[in-house]
């Protein structure tokens, strides 16, 4: 009986070993599936968190209020979920476009996507689509056949030669890069979102598209997500989901794309936040380009389900093959566009092509005009940023020509206490840094003298120059009633120029040369990075008399890093403590480096300019979105080929 019980047991515990890997296999594939009703609710969740009212709302007040800054992919987005009126936002940003002058080539092309999803038939989009496209690298490429793909045609490039070179950047890894040889996850993603309507029809295509999946499929990791910048994060998720529904893949159970049960679009809501605001990095607080990213991942999402097309082939009923630029009173509108500032690589330098539209032009080629697409029932088997820069031309650091780099005589107190503060132990690769103006030693030491004068408070004038004001205003009304210039209206004229002196003292600030200069110390410091700026790309070249002969503007130097400080942030920082020019040409929150110590893009033709590198690696967002976290390393360096020279 002991032994019949005994093999029994053992007979079962067998059955149970061999069933668990399919039961463990089955699992990976049944996540939690999402109806079309939920996906909707998601997206009203964001447009409550951001209006708290409707869509409708949002469009006319919050979205027209930032029309040129960061509304657009919220007006893609919502063209595509419904039917809204987007005149003011149309009239928004064409005010907008007259007041601001644009430096970025895919800054334009994202405009003029706005623009025809806001139902505009403004003169800019066609002069966009004859100017643009391929003007600053492969995204430039991209967003252009975005708007080919909504029926515009270019003077620069068909519709088959611009897939063609799209094509040719194409890394040997599958994927593809702004730059380096190794295919980066929100460039691949957002790559194969522009290629998406040619997937089925174009047999280049449907390959490239193939490799860059598994690519993608491979770099997914084991809890779903994806990593850009070296962290996972939100933006990457939502870039693959929109890119997948794109394709008419289902990021929710595609069996590529589903790891341990966690799908991408799994990964992407790990980031949502209780007011369905979601964050760039998981348990951080809500974040706009993570917000932004995860309603139009959100909104191709609901697409997919709907059986419904890509979400930059944008529904519109009065879609015309060739929009014309019929509206009167554009010509005020058109501008400029300036010299095309970067190129990827040299199939998109020499590509542009002028040809006509051959009569054998590929069939696959042709672009849709039908919000009726496809829905793929079998998913298996297939599978920033990047800056949206250069909006408004703001000046962002004193214009003092300095022709000597910063001596390396003084430091911060708050160096010692980021390093006391620091929870990042330091890496070997700090190990050998040069020294420089507040610059650790790798542990919390004492830090060197400092400049002993006194921080005062920035605005500590104002609260005396009112009393002036008011004292002044005062005596004078003393002055007059002695006089016996008693009549109301003198003094009432009195009243309303101390108003308006005290009204321009609050709304206006000062500060000395070297109160500006001054360091800031952060009391809520975690932790240190490097920064230089240099161009020794021009060292056998003729140098403006602002930059050092050595080509250095800041040498290696080391600043604390507060929760939330980017890239831009510590190169601003450093333009004030160390005295170098900085012109950042873009919009709050999309900042666009013209210009450093007063050499400038273009001045070394038509690939150069600045760029930064973190850690060795140039990053796919712009300066203003990459968030540092310590430790990071720094260095802005000027190239006249677009990077293939540093």
């Amino acid at each position: 009986m002991v032994r019949s019980f005994t093999e029994k047991l053992l007979s079962l515990l067998l059955c149970i070993g061999v069933l668990c890997p399919f039961f463990t296999a089955h699992a990976e594939k049944t996540n939690r599936q999402y109806t079309v009703a939920e996906v909707e609710r998601l997206c009203g969740g964001i447009v409550a968190y951001k209006d708290g009212v409707s869509a409708q709302h949002f469009i006319d007040n919050g979205l027209c209020d930032s029309a040129g800054i960061s509304a657009e992919f919220y007006i893609i987005a919502l063209r595509q979920q419904g039917n809204y009126d987007f005149s003011a936002y149309e009239k928004a940003l064409l005010d907008y476009l007259d007041k601001n002058e644009v430096y970025s080539a895919t800054s334009r092309e994202k405009y003029a996507l706005a623009l025809i999803a806001s139902g505009s038939r403004s003169a800019y989009i066609k002069q966009i689509a004859d100017e643009a496209i391929g003007g600053l690298g492969l995204m430039s490429l991209v967003f252009g056949l975005h708007i080919l793909n909504n029926g515009y045609q270019s003077k620069l490039y068909t519709t088959s030669a611009l897939i063609d070179t799209i094509l040719a950047n194409q890394l040997s890894d599958g994927g593809w890069a702004v730059i380096g040889s190794r295919g980066d996850v929100d460039v691949t993603a957002m790559t194969l979102q522009t290629l998406a309507p040619y997937y089925r029809t174009n047999s280049n295509v449907k390959a490239a598209v193939n490799s860059a999946l598994t690519l993608l499929s491979d770099k997914q990791q084991s809890d779903g997500g994806f990593y850009g910048m070296g962290v996972e994060n939100c933006e990457s998720a939502a870039q693959v989901v929109t890119a997948l529904s794109d394709l008419g893949f289902d990021a929710n159970s595609d069996s590529r794309f589903v790891k341990n049960g966690h799908s991408a679009l799994d990964a992407m809501l790990r980031f949502r936040n209780a007011d369905g605001s979601f964050c760039h990095l998981a348990g951080k607080g809500a974040n706009e380009n993570a917000t932004t990213q995860a309603f139009y991942a959100l909104t191709a999402y609901l697409r997919h389900l709907k059986g419904q097309g890509p979400l930059y082939v944008l529904d519109r009923q009065d879609r015309q093959t060739t929009p014309a630029t019929e509206q009167q009173g554009d010509d005020s509108r058109q501008r400029q566009s300036g010299n095309a500032s970067q190129r990827i690589s040299d199939q998109a330098q020499d590509s542009p092509q002028k040809a006509e539209d051959n009569a054998d032009d590929h069939s696959d080629d042709r672009t849709p005009q039908s919000s009726t697409y496809y829905s793929d029932p079998n998913s298996g088997g297939q599978s920033s940023a990047y800056d949206h820069q250069a909006d408004r031309q703001t000046q962002t650091a004193p214009a003092q020509k300095n022709t000597q780099k910063p001596t390396q005589t003084a430091t911060s107190t708050e160096t010692a206490t980021a390093a006391e503060n620091s929870t990042q132990a330091p890496t070997e690769k700090d190990a050998g840094k040069g020294a420089g103006i507040f610059q650790p030693t790798g542990t919390a030491t004492e830090p060197p003298a400092i400049d002993d004068e006194p921080k005062t408070d920035q605005g500590s004038y104002k609260p005396y120059a009112v009393c002036g004001i008011l004292a002044a205003a005062g005596l004078t009304a003393i002055v007059l009633y002695l006089l016996k210039k008693r009549n109301k209206k003198h003094y009432i004229a009195v009243g309303i120029i101390a108003a308006a002196g005290i009204l321009f003292i609050l709304l206006t600030h000062f500060e000395s040369t070297e109160s500006y200069h001054r360091s800031k110390e952060k009391t809520d410091a975690v932790g240190t990075v490097t920064i230089t700026v240099r161009c020794d790309s021009l060292k056998d070249d003729d140098i403006p008399d602002t930059i050092p002969d050595d080509c250095i503007i800041l040498d290696e130097t080391t600043f604390a890093v507060a929760e939330g400080d980017t890239v831009y942030d510590i190169l601003i920082e450093a333009s004030k403590r160390c005295n170098f020019q900085v012109d950042n040409r873009g919009a709050a929150g999309s900042a666009y480096i013209a210009g450093i110590e007063y050499l400038y893009e273009f001045d070394y033709g038509d690939l150069s300019g600045w760029m930064y590198r973190v850690d060795g690696e140039f990053p796919d967002v712009g300066c203003q979105s990459y968030q540092l976290h310590g430790g990071e390393k720094i260095e802005w360096l000027y190239t006249k080929n677009i990077g293939k020279d540093l």
